[in-house]
């Protein structure tokens, strides 16, 4: 389904000629929740960047960190730790600098700690935004693939903006149901048919290990 062919059809559900103005407003909304709720393998994206610094620039559409490591030299995976515990190995470690095993998220920032003491070429691989549908974009994996799950989504803001309680329930679980068998198609696609043992998971969740610093 592209963009215009999605605008049609909401329009078209609802029975209104009078949303157009609107459109767009339902498409970003749904787009939001699906930001929120979604993981998918069509998602997870792979990007190189240089650090020098104590921070990092995220790339724009970041949503969450799936695996970072230094790929300059040998291959070393760096661990994700709150704010509050890089602090705490700063302090430990009188800040000195090094080369980062660790990372934190700030705002739209990668934090490294310790501070690089030169550059180093780290890969991230990280959950992306759903690619937003516009003129200039008329596609994207979910409104191809799963068509459905935008439509209600849409449907469901669509029905809250105009008030129609009994529209937005309806909606909203049809939403649901669409949105849980994209995940379980998900699944079937990660494990395979058959499998009796399943497959090392490569582009879910990372595990997230705190460390302890005594200082």
């Amino acid at each position: 389904m592209t963009y215009d062919e999605l605008k049609t059809q909401i329009a078209n559900y609802l029975n209104r000629s009078d949303l157009t103005s609107q459109m767009d407003t339902f498409i970003d909304t749904t787009e939001g929740e699906l930001n929120r709720r979604l993981r998918s393998k069509d998602m997870v994206k792979r990007a190189t960047a240089t650090a020098d610094g104590q921070y990092l620039t995220l790339p724009t559409d970041w949503l969450e960190a799936i695996n970072i490591e230094i790929t300059s030299g040998d291959f070393t995976p760096l661990f994700q730790q709150s704010i509050e515990s890089l602090d705490v190995y700063r302090k430990a470690n009188n800040n000195s600098t090094g080369q980062p095993a660790f990372f934190a998220i700030v705002d739209n920032t990668l934090e490294l700690a310790p501070t690089p003491d030169t550059s180093y070429t780290l890969q991230l691989t990280y959950y992306s935004k759903v690619t937003a549908l516009s003129d200039s974009n008329t596609t994207n994996f979910v409104s191809t693939g799963n068509p459905d799950v935008y439509l209600y989504g849409c449907l469901k803001h669509a029905s809250i903006f105009l008030m129609e309680d009994d529209r937005v329930a309806l909606f909203s679980q049809l939403f649901e149901k669409a949105l849980e068998e994209m995940r379980m198609q998900q699944e079937r696609a990660q494990f395979g048919k058959g499998s009796l043992i399943p497959r090392r998971r490569t582009y879910g969740k990372a595990h997230k290990t705190t460390y302890h610093f005594n200082s």
